[in-house]
């Protein structure tokens, strides 16, 4: 009552307009969350010089003293990302390993899905025959109440044990197309990149993020992705392959298999790379 209608709102209004907005996410320290401290384990955070007009990272641990230039760590990150460029001349045989690999590797669950596909298909033959004599008063409604949720059950345990780890041919092609375009230029195709797209490359290339070891001032990775850490290495042993030899499939996806490139885990890796822009 003492105060004007019209004074109220100049009031409130001047109230909420000095409210400020903060982010956690900085441009500036794409690591940030990202990159971890070697000696506690502790997710590097980031704070600005003012008077210098610089970012740096920092642990959030007390005691330690662990900080790093952002413009330095972000090098070295370019650089340890650049150690999983692709030679362009390597490109489509490692695509060729990439696809036959992949295969080899979801052949059983393919056989195991159609198994199961066709264990549900008899199943459901079943349940429409028990309703169909039912219907005729072939049997009584004990019997068919007892066999139709027996069948019921059976099918629950098939479906839940049903897993689709496979993508079709063009999809395929398509995720493992932009995984070897990425890699040709990952460190550029980072350092260029806007806030969600570093972040996007990071998680997909280092998913269990990497280590700053402040007394070797170095970043170490204890994870790479299966598909990004067989590159280089495939490329060395192409290199070693004379002109016109004959590629043995079998020796790579082996070598592939055993880095860790698992159906299901290569399912997700793909289909990350085929969301990315």
């Amino acid at each position: 009552p003492i105060v004007s209608k019209e004074d109220f709102l100049i009031i409130n209004y001047e109230s909420h307009s000095q409210l400020k907005e903060y982010k956690t996410d900085n441009a500036q320290l794409p690591l940030k969350q990202f990159v971890y401290c070697e000696a506690c384990n502790t997710p590097l955070t980031g704070f600005l010089v003012k008077q210098k007009g610089l970012y740096y990272y920092k642990c959030r641990t007390k005691g330690c003293s662990c900080t790093k230039s952002a413009k330095k760590l972000h090098g070295q990150f370019e650089e340890r990302l650049s150690n999983y460029q692709v030679d362009p001349k390597y490109a489509d045989i490692i695509k060729e390993v990439m696809v036959y690999t992949y295969d080899s590797v979801t052949k059983e669950i393919r056989e195991n899905e159609a198994n199961v596909k066709k264990q549900l298909s008899q199943l459901k033959s079943k349940i429409d025959t028990i309703e169909e004599r039912f219907a005729i008063g072939e049997i009584d409604k004990e019997i068919y109440i007892k066999f139709k949720a027996k069948y019921e059950s059976e099918e629950k345990k098939l479906e839940s044990n049903l897993f689709s780890s496979t993508i079709s041919s063009s999809n395929l092609q398509i995720a493992i197309d932009k995984a070897l375009k990425m890699s040709s230029n990952l460190s550029e195709l980072w350092a260029s990149g806007d806030f969600p797209q570093k972040k996007k490359i990071q998680s997909l290339v280092f998913p269990s993020g990497i280590g700053y070891d402040k007394l070797k001032g170095k970043v170490q990775t204890k994870r790479v992705n299966s598909i990004f850490s067989a590159i280089p290495l495939l490329s060395m042993d192409l290199a070693k392959i004379k002109s016109e030899e004959p590629v043995n499939f079998n020796q790579f996806s082996a070598f592939v298999t055993l880095t860790g490139a698992k159906s299901n885990h290569i399912l997700k890796v793909l289909m990350a790379l085929k969301a990315l822009k």
